[in-house]
């Protein structure tokens, strides 16, 4: 590249830094090109101003363009015999070359990337001037691609009657040279800090076409800024602090935030400036009024109103993956009201409850005729797709898509600003498919979504935003701006200067030789001085941050950096973001808060839940209040195979029909003499996954999930073959208890009868307890409600963990279980019931039960998470309802869980 003014090149040039100047030049009938559209914006804003300001009511629009804009501009004027070749047919037509190529060979891992990459490469050459060598013995794998892809290409355009848009500059040369375009009298050259050949070229001919070139901001005298170091321990802390720093700024001031590695960085500055300097931005619903732009747009596939449409587009006749289904009919910009969205909701639900891993528009039909909901509108999608079932040129499928859009999207849907940009973005997507015919040829709808998202994967979208104070931009977007204060972000010594990244399609002797973007450190190194002297100059002000760590490495300020100011690594504490708002109570909400919510009697007939509503109450009032009363139930996530409660269903069903059939020790002892047992369960585990659904997934699958359930159920008999002689009384037990007037119903999975005592057994397949049993607040308190049911001699839970099997619990006497000692000999009665015998114990539960029953029903619904009996645990980290309690937003502490606490004596040893 050439730095300004042009290498190479004589003639009479005239160089200014004063935007006054320009302005100036520009009303007389200058012409202004631009190195972005950016600066174009901002110049023909300042003209504006100018004008308003002068008491001028109309005046012409001046014309202020980017360079490649004025030579298409040109170009148009000299009636060229050939069309140019939009960016978007030219990459189009690459790829579908570089991917019918693919075919001949050895499978690209990624097409696109390969395409993008080559293109670019391609590009280069051209804007360059760069011949690969014809004995392809010097050229690399890549290069040999790059050089067959180039000449089928060029072949191509010269078929389709196209002229490449690498030849735009060239072409206008050419045009000028022959008088076919006519040169501006004056020309402003606007903020460039080179320029590449083609660019050099053309405007080298504008000069000989008659001409004077005015470079601006030409070699700035303006004193360099005064500069802080701020070291920062991340990306986030950078971008909090550049936010409350400019918050601290004047009003009327003008702020320039430079981001080198701007890319990387655009995600946290736009929350964390969201948060800290438009905090009403953050709330769902509101009217954003914008204080900040951001130079850099985003990939138009990434923005939530195209992401919604072009899942709809992906939707065929055929089954889909739930999770794309579900995030059509969730998304706020389907659904026509707030009952549908709701409706819809319920549906998405069900879906994911029944594990549904796959799922179409029948499938949604059916539910919402079961949900009495109207099915025109998936009628009309499901009779348009039925009607395009064979291949169609991109413009018809443009068509389609738009009247799929059409007829189920947006409806009655009200939209911001923001939201009209992004749906005139779309639109304009589609025309382009619809160019694409004859570079592409006939495809199938699965083909034409793909290009379509394709498309929008590399169309970088940038929202219109009003004039703001604030500017987020790169550091080649800065030039020629002024400012009265800079933060520079991310000045670390991996980003400034850049370090190189080659294109892997051209030779990199070439690339060094004809000094082409990224191709050396000795030319990162030089442009980054360069550019970074023109930042320094561009404010009086320059705060420059580095993160300590980014990347898992550690950073240093910039070399480029050190020596120019001092350090300061002090931080503003004050925050503008609500959530810490509410928590220093700077913002108050006041509301009447109810310490307790009684059960009205109407309710307390209707309320469900079992065994389940006191648990949940013991572990937390609010979630037994939000669960139970007001149904809030967490959406489930799918799993491939067998979800862990269909297991236990599995399990259940498994240990029921073994001792329906072996009735106790006798019938297990005599299944064991015989050699009997492994056929049994055998059988009985085949009979249990039978008729389990496991799609996608194979019988294999199945056939293992059974050999797992055979294995632990004989490594349970093991267990139980060691116990003294006992009866199974009842499996799965139906039972009811009224506590406080509430009805609870369970099902005790088992009663045996050993010694003339009742047990009460428990299957559990994770880990089990017993600490807490001695507390007010057990955290699973279900066998202590089953201990209610009739002359209780032990409780316990059957842990069913392949290796681990064993019985965990509390015994009245010796042998009735083995591995649990009786009462009077428990170490458990030491620690928590010195005084109390097994009668004692039985009754203390009793209370337990019936109090915390009470408390349900009297309605008390605080927001109290039990930290169990060794005060360690923190049930918030399993709980799914964090987002309605908000404890985190109160501040609160949370209890810590340490690896291996809370486990000793658990098993009642």
């Amino acid at each position: 590249m050439f730095s300004a003014p042009l290498a190479g090149y004589h003639g009479t040039y005239l160089y200014t830094h004063t935007m006054k100047t320009i302005l100036g030049l520009i009303k007389s009938g200058a012409v202004t090109v631009t190195v972005n559209n950016r600066l174009a914006r901002r110049i023909q804003r300042a003209y504006d101003s100018l004008m308003k300001n002068e008491g001028a009511r109309t005046w012409e629009t001046p014309l202020v363009l980017p360079l490649s804009s004025f030579a298409a501009r040109l170009r148009e004027e000299s009636r060229p015999d050939k069309p140019l070749l939009s960016g978007t047919r030219a990459g189009a037509l690459w790829g579908r070359i570089v991917e019918e190529d693919g075919l001949k060979g050895p499978a690209l891992l990624n097409p696109e990337g390969v395409a993008s990459a080559s293109f670019e490469a391609y590009a280069l050459l051209k804007e360059y001037g760069i011949r690969l060598p014809a004995d392809d013995i010097y050229l690399t794998d890549e290069a040999r691609a790059l050089k067959r892809w180039a000449a089928i290409y060029d072949g191509e355009v010269e078929r389709l009657g196209f002229t490449e848009p690498s030849a735009l500059f060239d072409e206008v040369v050419r045009s000028l040279r022959a008088g076919r375009a006519d040169a501006p009298k004056r020309l402003v050259i606007a903020g460039f800090d080179e320029f590449t050949p083609t660019e050099a070229r053309f405007i080298s001919a504008l000069k000989a076409a008659g001409s004077d070139l005015v470079f601006w901001p030409g070699d700035d005298t303006s004193p360099k800024g005064t500069v802080t170091i701020r070291p920062m321990g991340d990306e986030k802390s950078e971008a909090v602090e550049a936010a409350r720093w400019i918050r601290t700024l004047p009003e009327d001031s003008t702020i320039g935030v430079i981001v080198p590695d701007l890319r990387k960085y655009r995600g946290v500055i736009v929350r964390e400036f969201a948060s800290e300097l438009n905090p009403p931005s953050v709330l769902p619903g509101s009217e954003v009024h914008e204080v900040f732009n951001i130079s850099l747009g985003i990939p138009l596939y990434n923005d939530p109103l195209v992401k919604s449409a072009l899942d709809i587009l992906s939707i065929g006749l055929k089954d889909e993956d739930l999770h794309k289904l579900s995030s059509v009919i969730l998304s706020p910009y389907f659904a026509s009201s707030v009952d549908e969205r709701l409706s819809l909701a319920a549906i998405d639900a069900a879906l994911k409850k029944d594990n549904l891993l796959k799922a179409n528009l029948f499938d949604l039909r059916a539910r919402l005729e079961r949900a009495g909901r109207g099915t025109a509108r998936v009628e009309r999608w499901i009779t348009l797709l039925r009607a395009h079932q064979s291949k169609d040129a991109p413009s018809k499928w443009a068509l389609l898509f738009g009247s799929l859009l059409k007829e189920t999207w947006l409806k009655g849907v009200k939209l911001g600003s923001s939201e009209h940009q992004s749906l005139s973005a779309l639109n304009r997507l589609l025309e382009e498919l619809s160019t694409l015919d004859e570079v592409l040829g006939q495809m199938t709808f699965k083909e034409a979504v793909a290009r379509l998202t394709r498309l929008a994967s590399v169309t970088i979208h940038q929202r219109e935003v009003p004039d703001c104070r604030v500017e987020v931009m790169g550091i080649l977007e800065s030039a020629g701006l002024k400012f009265d204060h800079i933060w520079l972000m991310g000045a670390d010594e991996f980003s400034l200067p850049q370090a190189p990244a080659p294109n892997p399609f051209i030779p990199l002797f070439l690339q060094k030789e004809h000094n082409l973007p990224l191709s050396s450190h000795e030319r990162e190194l030089e442009f980054a001085r360069r550019t970074l002297e023109r930042v320094l100059r561009s404010a009086p002000s320059i705060q420059a941050s580095f993160p300590k760590v980014a990347d898992d490495k550690e950073c240093e300020v910039s070399p480029l950096l050190k020596g120019l100011g001092e350090a300061d690594e002090s931080v503003i504490q004050s925050s503008a973001r609500l959530k810490d708002t509410v928590r220093l109570d700077a913002l108050k909400e006041e509301y009447e808060d109810p310490a307790v919510i009684p059960v009205e009697e109407a309710e307390l007939l209707s309320l469900s839940g079992g065994t389940a509503i006191i648990k949940d109450f013991s572990i937390c009032p609010f979630r037994a209040f939000a669960v139970h009363r007001l149904k809030a139930v967490e959406i489930p996530e799918m799993e491939l195979g067998i979800d862990p409660m269909k297991r236990g269903s599995i399990l259940h069903e498994a240990m029921r029909a073994f001792w329906e059939r072996l009735k106790g020790s006798e019938g297990l002892n005599a299944a064991i003499e015989k050699k009997e047992l492994d056929a049994i369960v055998r059988d009985i585990s085949r009979e249990a996954i039978k008729g389990v659904d496991v799609a996608p997934l194979s019988d294999k699958f199945l056939e293992m999930e059974r050999q797992r359930l055979e294995a632990l159920l004989l490594d349970w008999a093991k267990v139980e073959a060691k116990r003294e002689s006992f009866r199974v009384k009842a499996v799965e037990m139906e039972t009811e208890f009224i506590l406080s007037g509430l009805k609870i119903k369970g099902r005790i999975d088992r009663i045996d009868d050993a010694c003339g005592n009742d047990v009460v057994v428990d299957y559990k397949t994770g880990a089990v307890n017993r600490n807490d049993w001695s507390t007010a607040r057990p955290l699973d308190p279900q066998l202590l409600i089953y201990s209610m049911a009739g002359r209780c001699g032990a409780v316990c839970f059957a842990r069913l963990v392949p290796g681990e099997c064993k019985f965990v619990g509390v015994s009245s006497a010796d042998n009735i279980l083995p591995g649990i000692k009786g009462f009077d000999k428990d170490s458990i009665r030491a620690k928590a019931w010195p005084e109390k015998d097994w009668a004692g114990l039985i009754e203390f539960w009793k209370t337990v039960i019936e109090d915390l029953a009470r408390g349900f029903v009297e309605g008390v619904v605080a927001v109290d998470p039990n930290p169990g009996a060794n005060g360690k645990a923190d049930p918030c980290t399993r709980c799914e309802l964090s987002a309605l309690c908000r404890i985190a937003e109160t501040g609160a502490p949370r209890a810590l869980v340490e690896e291996g606490e809370g486990e000793g004596e658990s098993d009642g040893e």
